[in-house]
């Protein structure tokens, strides 16, 4: 019975932990493996969240992309976490992108898209980065 108790209290400590990982380290544990320790991602493979994210974070189209793309609708993040990693992504690595007029994500917002994935993600990516064009600064076309 001794070691059952133990285990218990063992898994409830991991978990409360887990809960209490700050936005770094949840990029850490589920997003650096991709997107690389600076978020700088891997030309023609995976994108760079660093000095892009905040243009996307310009308008609607590009904001739902974001929260669209597979590996944050697919994430183990919960909307908050998602919510503080994107948001510290753009605080961190996109700053200069980021003016008074763009606001940072909401969990409201991230919970109300995230979970529909993109049927396309390289034509959603061409689409938003056209329309970003056509208002100013916007990422490559590909990555």
């Amino acid at each position: 019975m001794g070691a059952r108790l133990a285990l218990t209290i063992f898994a409830a400590s991991a978990l409360s932990a887990a809960a209490l990982a700050s936005p770094a380290q949840d990029y850490m544990l589920y997003c650096m493996g991709c997107h690389g320790a600076q978020a700088e991602g891997v030309p023609g493979k995976v994108p760079p969240l660093a000095h892009t994210i905040g243009l996307y974070m310009r308008n609607s189209a590009g904001r739902n992309y974001l929260l669209r793309v597979p590996g944050a609708a697919n994430s183990v993040l919960s909307d908050a976490q998602l919510t503080a990693v994107l948001n510290w992504l753009a605080q961190t690595y996109d700053a200069d992108n980021l003016s008074s007029d763009v606001p940072l994500f909401t969990t409201v917002e991230v919970s109300s898209v995230r979970h529909l994935p993109l049927a396309s993600v390289a034509a959603a990516r061409r689409e938003v980065v056209r329309s970003l064009a056509a208002t100013g600064h916007a990422p490559p076309a590909d990555y």
